[in-house]
């Protein structure tokens, strides 16, 4: 069957012109499927027993797979004939081994998602109205020419009433694209705005309000819809640089601020619980799989037990059966012993080998002596450690050589390499020839890395032999930087990764793959070609495009890589908009989800230290070995050379330097040894001995107060005591004057008052507003400031300021805190360092030299005063060198990416362009260089010969290329050159290299995503081992974690109830308040109104709002009804509750948003605030959540995270503030061109700022970094700005490289900070050990009940009558409170019943417990602190339960059956009437006793 489905799977990839033979195939087909069904019809049944046909839902593909053959034999379905393929390509997931039990797995993982499913969309929905209520409309502003040609006489604004004469129609002019104003390359009109912030039109245009949105109309928020499609692409990063450039062109750049606060903060909430979620459930089904293994190994272990006795039975009933056989005669035995050697020897004889024979030469190899020797002599020189060593030095200086070709290359350096190979081919053609004489054929091919070995071999000595072959572009040569990892146990570790990631999943997401192409070929083909024009001006199939199964591929591939809005627009044009976004979404969100799991499941499989360890890593290897004995060696001779004979073991002296530390550790320890710095005052020194028999002693409450008066001075003391100056070897003459006494007393006071100033609050307060306004100044440096004589004179005044407080800062502490303490501090030497950076600033200055960059220096002073980032800092301190060999491991694997590129592409990126047409040359008229050359010496000088910014041209451009590949989104014209490519140094020809695509797809998926998951694996080692280390969460200070406990605690908590009044009509309403069904009817309204939100639209008609308005009148009504009803049931207990303080809020703001919008709108403010606070009516949503435990975990668990990212966040905007003032300094000249334009540069610091924003999720970078690549003669080195002394618009490519790589990658650790913060919090949160999950209860729920209880148990007995339970019950309050009628479940509790027919107040809570937590540990733990917390005599009375409810039920239910059938056996017998009045009387105390 697997057979039929992969045929069927390659005939759909195929088009069938004949439509006979398509006709016969399928039914071809269609026969073995239906055999199929009636097979397992026939063998199970059909649907009556339990395993049937029916009864596997997986069965029910197959039927679906008749039912939609059948369909399409008789109805064309066009599109919809997709629907065959799908249940085709899904049964494959029946016949392979294991896949049902993982998309079953993944289906409940899926489950597992619905809480968050919920939140997400509840969230998206609510930034996709904010945006549908701040930006409705705008990005439909362009710029239009005017005025109309021959039309002068027009005037226009936009507010005014258009004026003009004659048959002029305005409308159709504006919505005309023809008049509409494109920037040069660009199909979409430049878009304007009307405030001072925004795009401003070029002269001869104005800025008006119509025509279509941008990108064929899709990309607006204009309807609920598009705003949603919009905030999708935000969430998912995808071209989300572009929708930020339209709004703040359109809007202002004080918009962007809505994207910082509100659409990131959003869509990070999202994509952080989805991720925590998911890693919760992944870690479960592992847990689970871990315990199903356990399981399954402790019966196979009972299992080998039992045959184990049964052997050991079988063996004692032998044994006792050869005891009379041992009687027979000894030469019986003889003989037989005798006659069986002769048959094994005939039979060995018959079944050995000749030792001379041509397989056992071939494999063993040791057929003569001779040859024996020279194998053995073999083995022994492999097995040298010195061997091993040597082979990897030729590895490493193999892999220097094959990095050291570029283009151009001259002559002599081809031939030196091609040499360097040669040699290195030869070297590593002996070592697999001496492995093999010396292991023989069976024991090399044993190892893997010897076939690996030899495949590489073999591959060398092939590509050497057809070198001089067109076409032939296999480089074996570039894996053997591969071969490192045998002795490189990181490097092994990461093999082994992509090793384990060959399951299952990687099945499901490879099917999924193919099966999107497949669909996306059958949907979209026919479109493409037909309605091309739509999207192409020369009507040829754009590069992306699902017109073959390869562009498909290529599709799919780039949706999978997060890139899928640019080919909706396409494929919404060309084929609809519902189809397209079906698929796209479809495709989107399954496939993230796969490969989600898929990256979860090789970071646990990864931490299984036992089967992605190497051999080596357990001991050392053959290479370590080597390296400490030539160390030794080397050593050896130095110290001989040296003359110094006694050299000491690197081992011995790391022993004693052991012994050494731990003396010293016991020093420390020790109390009663004298100071070792000489210092005599020992105010600093603890008491540790006398405190201890202190402690121990007892001593009353005078002693106590005296002993903590006496710690505290003795605290005070040396807090106000300056230390000493210097260190013990400084050769201070002051170091042993004592200060107490003559002069130098005023010293040691002055000492003491410059300690009191430093530690002061207002001192640290003023110092860091100093940094702060530091920094600030920064901010006015921009390109406009030699323009402004005052600003300039007045910044460097404050420079003098600055440097002459931060100096006084510093000689204050020095006088405090000594020379010893001040740089014992890593803070203190880095304002050390600062400060004497800025005065040597100050004096170049003044000497004529341009210090802004050393200025930029000041930043870093601020994380030193915020403990906050001073954590964070900490934890990046601990955590990079941990990452370093990771780092190197992923620097390895690009080598051989960068190696590749550059034998594949270096020298092939070139092109003759035209810079006037700015045409590229078609190859029938430029071939390739010379052809270009001899137009351009032809005085055709607007023509050059160019190379693209990113190539591979070096190993040194293929890593910047490759880091534009893994860390940006625009990587298209890097693709687009490569597919391009013919030859060296020959025109470019469209898509002609078509398949060189599979090489990003490979560095994507192995080089991108394979070393993402193994740098994650080490990052999360180094947190775990980090928070093991603290205890605490790693992100927080002490005061943060306690105030994240108790928003734990809080959220835990619920509000305290409040009391039924006793008044029967305020008791009745008080019911109705707080029934549930009234939060599900006002949920309900809340709904509605989110729904009345939701179907607003630009340009709706006048009916429509109306209809609106008075929707939200109504709805704003009941809003109003009840706040009034609460707060009359709830009286002033209504606004102890912050869910209704919120509500009230919202209220007043819902009412002011109604009715004074107009009047404020008309004299105050822009209206779009108010449609900003009607959106606040939704936060009655919030309310809702509380019917969810999933998600108020999981909104516990980012709230107990908020401190963590707080401080993170502080430290990120540290980061953009500090590279968005060395962006300014920097390159604020640099040539307008690609994303550098009016509003994204280096100009001042809002642009800046603006443009560092951008480049945050790694998005569009390569467009700011391109203008700073220019060099002559792409800009102009002499090029003057008016204002300014600085000359030229050219940027310095390796500052940039430098920049941006240094900004993206800390930005991306510090955004794994984020979300490994928020991930380990809900971690924390979900744990069910955790012990703040057990107080659920407040003591408020329990002296309820205690208080409850005593009003029908005045005396105190612990005993209520079990009739008045029901009341009892009823009258408790939320949580515990079960409503009349309770009955039923009262007698499903199964309470014991003693004596008397009563209760105990025990069980009864128990009982409670038990329904309200069910039947767990947690619960049990619960009750356990419940008992000994609140009662102070559990112990129940004396007397054993004589029933419970439940039984106390069943008597009566049996009395009553027994009672319907007596008196039926009496109407029977009616006729005896002698008989007849004792069975009466016997009913009637049968009818009592049950009533009883």
């Amino acid at each position: 069957m697997l057979l039929t489905i992969l045929t069927n799977c390659c005939f759909m990839l195929i088009k069938i012109k004949s439509p006979v033979l398509s006709g016969i195939l399928e039914l071809i087909f269609m026969v073995i499927y239906t055999l199929d069904v009636l097979v397992k019809v026939v063998s199970r049944g059909f649907c009556l027993g339990r395993f049937t046909f029916l009864r596997d839902p997986w069965n029910w593909l197959d039927l679906l797979i008749l039912t939609t053959g059948c369909v399409t034999k008789f109805v064309d379905l066009a599109k919809f004939s997709v629907l065959i393929t799908i249940p085709r390509v899904l049964k494959i997931f029946t016949v392979i081994p294991g896949m049902k039990k993982t998309v079953e797995a993944l289906l409940q993982l899926v489950k597992r998602l619905a809480d968050v499913i919920i939140l997400m969309a509840f969230c998206l929905s609510i930034l996709a109205m904010i945006g549908l209520q701040l930006f409705m409309g705008n990005l439909r502003q362009k710029c239009i020419i005017w005025p109309p040609p021959l039309m002068e006489n027009i005037t226009a604004g936009y507010h005014d009433n258009m004026t003009w004469s004659g048959d002029f129609d305005f409308h159709s002019y504006i919505n005309d694209p023809v008049n509409h104003y494109h920037m040069p390359g660009h199909l979409d009109a430049l878009l304007c705005g009307n405030s001072s912030d925004s795009g401003m039109c070029p002269e001869g245009t104005v800025c008006l309000r119509d025509g279509r949105n941008p990108t064929y109309g899709y990309t607006n928020f204009d309807s609920f819809g598009w705003s949603l499609l919009s905030v999708i692409r935000l969430m998912t990063h995808d071209f989300w640089e572009n929708l930020l450039q339209l709004v703040v062109r359109a809007t202002g750049k004080s918009y962007a601020t809505v994207f910082v606060v509100i659409f990131f903060p959003g869509c990070f909430f999202v994509v952080s619980l989805i991720l925590a979620v998911v890693a919760m459930a992944m870690a479960e089904r592992e847990e689970a799989g871990a315990a199903e293994a356990k399981q399954k190994e402790e019966e196979f272990r009972r299992i080998v037990e039992v045959l184990k006795e049964k052997e050991e039975e079988e063996e004692q009933a032998s044994s006792r059966a050869e005891l009379p056989e041992k009687r027979d005669s000894p030469q019986k035995k003889n003989s037989a012993a005798e006659s069986q050697s002769n048959e094994q020897e005939q039979d060995a004889v018959k079944g050995e080998p000749s030792r001379c024979s041509f397989i056992h030469v071939f494999l063993q190899g040791d057929c003569c002596g001779c040859w024996r020797w020279i194998k053995q002599r073999c083995y022994t020189f492999i097995m040298n450690p010195c061997f091993d060593l040597g082979i990897v030095l030729c590895l490493v200086l193999n892999t220097v050589f094959m990095a050291m070709e570029h283009y151009p290359m001259t002559p002599s350096m081809e031939e030196h390499l091609s040499i360097s190979e040669l040699v290195f081919t030869f070297i590593f053609t002996a070592e697999m020839i001496l492995k093999l004489v010396a292991l023989g054929c069976s024991g090399y091919f044993k190892v893997s890395w010897h076939i690996f070995d030899f495949i590489l071999v073999v591959g060398s000595l092939l590509e050497l032999g057809l070198s001089d072959v067109e076409g032939f572009t296999v480089k074996f040569r570039t894996l053997r930087v591969v071969r490192l990892a045998r002795w490189w146990p990181s490097f092994h570790m990461f093999l082994k990764m992509i090793q384990s990631s060959v399951g299952n999943v990687a099945l499901v997401l490879l099917f999924l793959l193919f099966l999107s192409v497949v669909v996306g070929m059958q949907l979209f083909q026919r479109d493409y070609k037909d309605q091309v024009c739509r999207i192409a001006m020369d009507c040829e199939l754009p590069r992306w495009h699902m017109h073959d199964f390869f562009h498909t591929l290529m599709v799919i591939f780039r949706v999978l890589c997060g890139e899928w809005v640019e080919i909706l627009w396409d494929c919404m044009e060309v084929s609809g908009q519902a189809t397209c976004l079906v698929f796209f979404m479809t495709v989107m969100v399954i496939g993230h989800l796969l490969v989600l799991v898929l990256f979860l499941n090789l970071l646990i499989k990864s931490f299984s230290l036992e089967k992605l360890s190497s051999p080596e890593e357990k001991g050392r290897n053959n290479l370590q070995t080597a390296i400490t004995k030539s160390s030794t060696w080397i050593l050896d001779h130095i110290w001989t050379f040296q003359g110094k004979k006694n050299h000491v073991d690197p081992d011995h002296k790391a022993a004693d330097k052991d012994n050494r530390k731990e003396y010293v550790a016991l020093d420390f320890v020790t109390s009663d040894q004298p100071a070792v710095n000489g210092n005599h005052d020992n105010h600093d020194r603890a008491p540790v001995a006398e405190a201890e028999v202190e402690f121990n002693s007892p001593e009353s409450e005078e002693e106590k107060e005296q002993r903590s008066e006496k710690l505290q001075d003795e605290e005070n003391l040396k807090e106000n005591t300056p230390e000493d100056c210097c260190w013990e070897s400084c050769c201070c003459p002051f170091q042993s004057v004592d200060t107490s006494q003559g002069p130098l007393r005023i010293w040691s006071n002055f000492r003491r008052a410059c300690l009191l100033i430093v530690q002061h609050k207002l001192f640290e307060g003023f110092i860091v507003f100093i940094i702060l306004l530091s920094s600030t100044a920064l901010v006015f440096e921009d390109i406009h400031l030699q323009s402004r004589p005052v600003l300039q004179k007045v910044l460097d005044t404050a420079d003098l300021v600055f440097s002459f407080l931060f100096l006084v800062e510093m000689l204050l502490k020095w006088i405090a805190f000594g020379f010893k303490k001040y740089f014992s501090s890593f803070w203190c030497w880095l304002d050390f360092l600062i400060l004497d950076v800025s005065l040597v600033s100050l004096l170049l200055s003044w000497m004529g030299f341009n210090t802004q960059y050393l200025r930029t220096l000041r930043t870093l002073r601020v994380p030193s005063r915020f403990q906050g980032m001073k954590v964070v800092l900490k934890v990046l301190v601990v955590t990079v060198p941990a990452m370093l060999q990771v780092l190197l491991v992923v620097l390895t694997v690009w080598l051989i990416f960068a190696i590749l590129g550059v034998n594949l592409f270096a020298g092939k990126f070139y092109y003759c362009f035209n810079e006037t047409s700015e045409e590229y040359f078609l190859p029938a008229v430029v071939n390739n260089k010379t052809e270009c050359y001899s137009l351009i010496e032809s005085n055709m000088t607007e023509i050059r010969w160019k190379n693209t910014k990113f190539n591979f041209d070096s190993v040194a451009s293929s890593y910047v290329a490759l880091l534009l590949l893994a860390m940006s989104h625009s990587w298209y014209d890097i693709i687009y050159a490569s597919m391009d490519s013919r030859k060296v140094e020959d025109q470019p020809v469209y898509e002609t290299n078509l398949y060189m695509y599979l090489y990003f797809m490979c560095f994507i998926t192995i080089g991108c995503y394979f070393t993402f998951s193994f740098f994650i694996r080490s990052f999360i080692s180094a947190l775990q081992q980090q928070r093991h280390k603290t205890g605490n969460h790693v992100f927080m200070t002490e005061q943060q974690h306690k105030f994240s406990t108790s928003m734990k605690t809080l959220f835990s908590e619920p509000n305290k109830d409040v009391q039924r009044p006793q008044n029967q009509c305020h008791a009745r309403l008080f019911d109705v308040v707080t029934a549930p069904c009234f939060e599900i009817f006002m949920g309900m309204v809340i709904c509605l109104n989110m729904v009345a939100l939701m179907v607003e639209t630009y340009e709706q008609s006048w009916e429509k709002e109306v209809v609106l308005y008075w929707f939200h009148f109504i709805l704003l009504l009941i809003f109003l009804l009840e706040f009034f009803l609460k707060i009359i049931a709830l009286r002033r207990h209504y606004f102890s509750s912050c869910t209704n303080i919120v509500d009230f809020v919202i209220l007043i703001v819902c009412i002011a948003g109604l009715f004074v919008a107009d009047l404020v709108e008309k004299y105050f403010v822009s209206p779009q605030l108010f449609a900003v606070l009607r959106l606040t009516r939704i936060l009655w949503l919030l309310r809702l959540i509380r019917f969810s435990k999933g998600i108020r975990m999981l909104i516990v668990g980012f709230v107990m995270s908020l401190p963590a990212l707080v401080n993170i966040g502080l430290l990120l905007f540290l980061l953009v503030f500090t590279f968005s003032v060395v962006g300014m300094f920097n390159f604020a000249y640099v040539r307008k061109e690609a994303l550098i334009n009016d509003l994204l540069n280096f100009e001042t610091f809002g642009n800046s700022m603006l443009s560092m924003m951008m480049v945050t999720t790694s998005s569009a970078w390569d467009g700011l970094l391109f203008p700073i690549m220019n060099t002559p003669p792409d800009c102009d080195p002499l090029k003057e700005h008016p204002g300014s002394v600085v000359v030229g618009d050219c940027g310095s490519p390796v500052v940039g490289i430098i920049f941006f790589a240094t900004y993206i990658n800390l930005f991306f650790l510090l955004v794994l900070y984020l979300f490994s913060a928020v991930v380990l919090e809900t971690f924390n949160t979900r744990s069910p050990e955790d012990p703040e999950d057990l107080k659920l209860l407040s003591d408020h729920h329990l002296q309820m009940f205690y208080k409850t209880w005593r009003k029908f148990d005045p005396d105190a007995s612990q005993l209520i009558e079990y009739s008045e339970l029901s009341d009892f019950c009823d009258a408790l309050q939320d949580p515990l409170r079960i409503p009349k009628p309770n009955n039923i479940k009262l007698i499903q509790m199964d309470l014991p019943l003693l004596p008397g027919d009563q209760v105990h107040y025990v069980d009864v809570l128990q009982a409670l417990t038990a329904q309200l937590f069910g039947k767990s540990g947690q619960s049990d733990a619960l009750r356990a602190r419940l008992e000994e917390k609140f009662f102070t005599n559990p112990s129940k009375v004396s007397q054993e339960p004589i029933s419970s409810t439940l039984q106390r039920k069943q008597e009566e239910v049996a009395a009553s059956v027994i009672q319907r059938a007596y008196r039926k056996h009496l109407l029977q017998d009616a006729g005896d009437k002698e008989t007849s009045h004792p069975a009466g009387g016997g009913a009637t105390g049968i009818s009592g006793a049950t009533s009883q």
